[in-house]
């Protein structure tokens, strides 16, 4: 029986769709365009300083050739105004300075000095700065209205002139300040989903991570069980044939026949394990087959036919009505266990298996009255077995108790929480 190991996180790609509404062409449109001009300030603010001095520049003409003039310096500098916004705001209020000396009329090119302010509202993050454009402006309205205003009621003129100007100036400056705060709020957010993306790649990798350690700790399990009943099996046959007299031939075919049942249900178990690294889909099931005692008889049939005596005490209700991942996780700590007392307990050892359910838990014990060796690997460094047994109980909330026994041989106690979080495997 195969029981699949894990279940993958998937993460879900978002609708393109904004609030389940398809999205409008011409919001993409404006969308592009707005990328465009971005990604291209200068060509665009060139363009724009193009297009007035066409429009205002020449026709300041009106003020004769100091009007031209006037109107060229006022209007052709705008191709740079994001690049230098305070350096702008500098020069358009010397320039207005000269105008309002050398010219006393108004000029159509003195639509720029609204584009100043607003520029520097909008791209300068000097508050500094801004104030001084918004000075400069209500500054100069209220000289304007006194410059421009005619008789006979000239005061009352030049204040309307004023007002108007002065009003005119600040909300053009407070419209560029909110431009610049949406500008400021979607560099955050540009920021924040930067973030959020990396920590979801982030997540991923860690989740990718996670798998191939589920992979690599079951195959672990699965290869090692089962080849230590394959070398247990081949050694005794080996032994038999050479000291056996005479040889049986009916206890060389039934252990044969325990080496290709093990090394079948090796590869199938395995072949297992890369479908769902394959096909991830096919583990999206978070209960998948329920475990329960034939699946342990099977279990301690192998490894009695490997020649390891096992005694097995099992509550009757362990497995009645208990989550699939908890039955799972009882399976592979049986398993595990006895393949370490076939590996390291001697000849002539006896294994005792019991699992016990209370109300909360099922408890499960496993020993032996081997020799007691530490579960090393061949070169006597730690193996992976119990690592990869706390592992799994970390997983389910577990825990894991293991050791060598005072009175001779090795014991392996583990509890399972019935509440195991998600029912994930």
């Amino acid at each position: 029986m195969i029981v699949r190991p894990w279940t993958l996180s998937r993460l879900r790609p978002v609708s393109p769709t904004h609030g389940g509404r398809a999205v409008e062409p011409g919001t993409v449109l404006a969308a592009r365009v707005d990328r465009w001009s971005r990604a291209r300030p200068l060509l665009v603010d060139g363009l724009l300083a193009g297009v007035m001095w066409l429009v205002f520049g020449v026709s300041s003409l009106l003020g004769g050739l100091p009007g031209l003039v006037v109107g060229t310096l006022t209007v052709l500098p705008l191709a740079l105004r994001r690049r230098w916004p305070a350096a702008l705001l500098v020069w358009s209020a010397a320039i207005f300075v000269v105008q309002l000396v050398v010219l006393p009329i108004p000029l159509p090119a003195n639509i720029g000095q609204a584009f100043v302010i607003y520029t520097v509202a909008a791209h300068v993050p000097s508050l500094l700065v801004r104030w001084s454009a918004l000075g400069a402006g209500l500054a100069g309205s209220l000289v304007a209205g006194f410059r421009w205003s005619t008789e006979p009621d000239r005061t009352r003129n030049a204040l309307v002139i004023a007002a108007f100007l002065a009003l005119s100036a600040g909300l053009i400056w407070l419209i560029g300040n909110i431009v610049r705060g949406r500008e400021t709020n979607l560099r955050a957010l540009s920021e924040a989903y930067a973030r959020l993306d990396e920590n979801t790649r982030q997540r991923e990798r860690f989740l990718a991570q996670q798998e191939r350690v589920a992979a690599a700790r079951e195959i672990h399990d699965i290869v090692a069980h089962s080849l230590t009943v394959v070398i247990v099996q081949a050694d005794g046959a080996e032994y038999a044939a050479g000291h056996a007299q005479p040889w049986d031939r009916a206890q060389a075919r039934t252990v044969l026949a325990t080496i290709a049942r093990t090394a079948r249900t090796a590869l199938t178990e395995v072949r297992g394990v890369i479908d769902v690294l394959r096909d991830p889909e096919s583990a999206d099931d978070p209960d998948g087959p329920p475990v329960g005692l034939t699946d342990l008889g099977q279990l301690v049939a192998a490894v009695r036919s490997a020649g390891l005596p096992v005694e097995v005490h099992v509550d009757p209700a362990a497995f009645d009505r208990t989550p699939a991942a908890v039955g799972f996780v009882v399976l592979r700590v049986v398993r595990e266990s006895l393949t370490n007392v076939l590996k390291h307990a001697g000849a002539h050892a006896v294994a005792r298996v019991a699992v016990e359910r209370t109300p909360r838990a099922v408890e499960v014990s496993v020993e032996d009255d081997g020799v007691g060796h530490p579960v090393c690997g061949p070169a006597g460094t730690a193996g992976h077995g119990l690592d990869g047994m706390r592992e799994r109980l970390r997983a389910v909330d577990g825990t894991l108790t293991a050791g060598p026994r005072p009175d001779g041989g090795f014991g392996v106690r583990a509890t399972i929480p019935l509440a195991v979080r998600g029912g994930r495997r």
